[in-house]
């Protein structure tokens, strides 16, 4: 049996918040999962799970590059990845991702309404149907799709009717939070089969998120809005770019 310290996490690093800014691009990553923060990650108030993961920075900021880039005046190489390299790194810190799953949000009817109802365009018409199509593939019937949307207009008409709202406008009040419910889904669910897709592996809606951990990919950082225990300002990552589709296929 090999000694507690063999397992032991010696992964201690003063907490620096990486600075606000893209990072990697379609094709390139630029942010690198560091742990899974699994005492941080807990269930909030409507049953999903929030998980969170510390993430480091693999390379400068596209901001810092051009920084740089304009300093050198060389601005379109920096700004494509070309710059010479710093001659100190620019981009010591750590930021948080928080990844939000809901259970129900797994469901092949849950995922085909969210993204049928992402699909439509400025004049709100649906460009593809998800649904019909995962029906005719037989992955699902008529019945859980219908069953799917009354549950998600209940969900919708239980907030329109805690808010107070107008008896008037309430109809109208009901659809528009029925479909900025689905987009959610869409959006939550969207970074997980993105980061997938930066792993290199299926997209999976059920997948054990831990396994992300040295997951490199491109995404947004910012600056936290909740202050960290030593009263100094963190960062987050509020967005995970998608990987090229021709990337992505490499990968695969």
């Amino acid at each position: 049996m090999s000694p507690f310290y063999e397992s032991v996490e010696l992964n201690q690093r003063e907490r620096v918040a990486l600075a606000p800014g893209s990072y990697g691009s379609s094709s390139s990553p630029g942010l690198k999962i560091l742990a899974y923060l699994a005492d941080s990650s807990k269930p909030d108030k409507n049953g999903a799970m929030q998980h969170s993961f510390l993430v480091a920075a693999t390379r400068p900021s596209r901001e810092q590059l051009q920084q740089h880039a304009t300093n050198q005046s060389n601005g379109k190489a920096a700004a494509a990845g070309e710059s010479t390299p710093f001659d100190e790194p620019e981009y010591e810190g750590t930021a948080f991702l928080k990844l939000v799953i809901h259970e129900d949000w797994k469901h092949p009817a849950a995922l085909a309404l969210a993204w049928t109802e992402s699909s439509r365009n400025k004049e709100g018409v649906i460009q593809k149907d998800y649904v019909a199509a995962e029906i005719a593939a037989g992955v699902f019937d008529q019945t859980i799709a219908d069953e799917g949307i009354a549950w998600y207009r209940e969900v919708a008409t239980r907030k329109v009717l805690a808010n107070n709202t107008p008896e008037d406008k309430q109809a109208e009040a009901i659809e528009k939070q029925y479909r900025s419910e689905l987009v959610q889904i869409q959006i939550k669910m969207r970074a997980i089969f993105d980061l997938c897709d930066w792993k290199g592996v299926p997209r999976d809606p059920a997948i054990d998120v831990s396994t992300l951990v040295g997951t490199e990919f491109s995404g947004k950082v910012s600056k936290s809005n909740l202050p960290r225990k030593d009263g100094t300002q963190g960062s987050e990552v509020d967005a995970v770019y998608s990987k090229s589709k021709k990337e992505a296929k490499v990968a695969a």
